[in-house]
């Protein structure tokens, strides 16, 4: 039987093999410590600044030098990659188009970027979504506007998002930031002696910048699960030792919560933290049955996953009176909440905010999610909850009524 001392001296030991002389962890090392423009900017996922710095890409007539390459390349690798063929155009054609004179507008009707050819009679929508998902049937929306503004045109949708989720609208065909790294770099390679160095340059820094933060970098990971495999012992031994992250984040939310005066807790878990606004506490809105002790129709509640944290506002099991007002206070102001698509249910989410992502487990430190979710706290105070406040208290039948709405 192995002794104590001589189990503790096992581990150092274990521990010393896997940090001395580690050529493997070196070279981790080095590719995560690299600088990198994009992140000491704060650009890392920031939807808006990304949509600007593409929109530039896509832009031939942009000082970049790619002309229409970057564009061409990027609607050909999406529609041969379509899970259908109701795309309006072939990637043939694209090839022998000249799009030298395409117009890109960002936010164009609240597009994210649109992309307009009068030569060939293109539209492109590019719907962008890093942290956050569809609301509001706005893919279905932005079609029928360009639809509208541009009869005649062929219209294509591209739905963008880290993994190249499916669309729910069968316009669109989904588009994964993994493509846009792989057009980066070969539109490096291919056009590297015309292409100006700090474009270049710039380029190489934006593909780093997405595979680490973004898609996940291929030979981070290769190292990362060769190391695991060398190491194993002596990472499983690390990991006993170090918190929780499911639990960190929770007393970090608590906290947050705890320290805003217009909040109070509810019920809370290690997977579920709820909270409610403490102006409205009236009698209408404390009428939910079978949910929390506190009555309460109206509670936010952070989802604690393991790879994963959202905030959502959801109205509760109150009676179907009260929860259709609410509904239809909810769809009368899409640009505050989100409609939900089912709402027969007892529970239905009228708001929601992605404040960590599965990236933010699998790279970053504690403290590094502990800023991203106290930025993304402070907006939600400062904007969110204002706005969400303004609109129910301008709902008269919520405050003025000293019993329930029957």
């Amino acid at each position: 039987m192995v002794s104590e001392v001589d189990q503790t001296d096992q581990d150092r030991k274990v521990l010393e093999d896997f940090i001395v002389n580690n050529t493997d962890l070196k070279r981790l090392e080095a590719l995560l410590d690299r600088f990198n423009i994009f992140e000491a900017v704060g650009l890392v996922r920031q939807e808006i600044r990304h949509s600007a710095f593409l929109a530039f890409l896509l832009n031939p007539r942009e000082s970049h030098g790619l002309g229409d390459a970057f564009a061409k390349r990027l609607l050909q690798e999406a529609i041969m990659a379509a899970p259908d063929t109701s795309v309006p155009v072939t990637p043939i054609e694209l090839s022998l188009w000249d799009l030298g004179q395409m117009e890109v507008r960002r936010e164009w009707q609240h597009i994210d970027m649109f992309l307009l050819d009068e030569r060939n009679r293109l539209a492109v929508i590019i719907e962008n979504k890093i942290d956050t998902t569809e609301h509001s049937d706005q893919l279905q929306r932005y079609h029928e506007i360009v639809k509208h503004h541009f009869p005649g045109y062929r219209v294509v949708g591209l739905y963008l998002t880290p993994a190249g989720e499916k669309p729910s609208h069968k316009a669109y065909v989904p588009l994964g930031y993994s493509t846009v790294c792989e057009m980066l770099d070969r539109l490096s390679n291919d056009q590297a002696i015309t292409m100006e160095p700090d474009v270049r340059t710039l380029i190489a820094h934006y593909a780093m910048m997405l595979r680490r933060h973004i898609v996940g970098d291929s030979e981070i990971k290769k190292l990362c699960l060769q190391i695991y495999q060398d190491h194993r012992q002596a990472i499983d031994e690390s990991f006993k030792h170090i918190p929780s992250v499911q639990v960190e984040v929770r007393s970090f939310v608590q906290k947050l919560i705890s320290d805003e005066p217009r909040l109070i807790l509810d019920r809370t878990s290690k997977t579920m933290i709820n909270f409610a606004e403490a102006s409205w506490d009236s009698p209408v809105l404390l009428t939910a049955s079978g949910w929390t002790p506190s009555k309460r129709v109206l509670l936010f509640e952070f989802r604690n996953g393991l790879d994963s944290l959202d905030l959502r506002l959801y109205i509760g099991p109150a009676t179907d009176v009260i929860r259709q007002k609410l509904l239809g206070v909810a769809r009368d102001n899409p640009s505050i909440f989100d409609f939900p698509s089912k709402s027969g249910n007892q529970y239905s989410t009228v708001f929601f905010r992605s404040f960590l992502t599965k990236e933010m487990y699998e790279i970053a430190a504690h403290e590094e999610r502990k800023r991203e979710i106290q930025k993304k706290w402070d907006d939600f105070l400062e904007n969110d909850l204002p706005r969400i406040d303004a609109v129910l208290k301008n709902e008269s039948w919520i405050w003025e009524s000293s019993e329930p709405v029957d």
